[in-house]
């Protein structure tokens, strides 16, 4: 019986291979949980040039538990002198820095972070009905109140994050918030998840890679 070779070129298989991956990953089984490390490069629409790309980066503490995500946010990652005057200029000059290979590794082994601005929130909920956290108690008349609310929701397809900022407390700042929202849409490593992020006018995409460990220097 003569037998039939089929020659199928490689970028279809791979296309396959990245499509069954894809069909089989579900977003409600990821487990948030670790010391994470996040890249944003975004573009302004309402900047005079719509065409800059723009980067912000901060580090994330999060931990998971069947009806509890406590997330601490450090709004500072420390790197040598020489790194933070790359990246202080590329901010300057409105460049999307990026680290190198040799700095990714650093990061993954160790996370540098700053305690100042650091922020502790607790969300209660599940994987299935999301989670939340509690609003805080609203201020007396003609007091200024802002507060910062997180949502997380799961979906098999994506892991949606919202930070809702608000200020509330006088007749002329009634109702103004800021709306964050980060979509985790895809899982590239075990410990890399990249997905979509959105501030107002400021769209773009993000990295989160997790460190083995987080290091508090000052």
């Amino acid at each position: 019986m003569a037998r039939v070779l089929l020659r199928i070129p490689l970028c279809l298989l791979l296309v396959a291979a990245s499509e069954a991956n894809e069909a089989e990953l579900d977003f409600k089984q990821l487990d948030l949980s670790g010391e994470w490390y996040v890249l944003i490069h975004y573009k302004d629409q309402r900047s005079e040039d719509k065409s800059i790309t723009k980067f912000k980066d901060f580090a994330w503490s999060i931990r998971q538990t069947p009806g509890l995500l406590v997330w601490e946010s450090y709004p500072y990652v420390l790197f040598s002198d020489e790194l933070e005057l790359i990246r202080r200029h590329a901010m300057l000059e409105h460049l999307p820095w990026e680290p190198d290979e040799a700095l990714w590794q650093q990061i993954r082994d160790t996370l540098d972070v700053s305690a100042r601005a650091v922020t502790k929130k607790r969300l209660r909920g599940s994987v299935p009905e999301g989670f939340k956290s509690k609003p805080p108690r609203a201020g007396g008349l003609g007091t200024l109140t802002f507060s910062r609310d997180w949502d997380v929701s799961f979906s098999e397809a994506e892991i949606r994050i919202q930070v809702i900022d608000s200020l509330s407390g006088t007749q002329g700042l009634a109702g103004m918030q800021e709306v964050t929202v980060f979509e985790i849409r895809e899982q590239v490593a075990p410990d890399e998840l990249r997905g979509r992020w959105q501030e107002g006018s400021r769209r773009g995409t993000f990295r989160m890679v997790r460190a083995r460990q987080r290091r508090l220097v000052k």
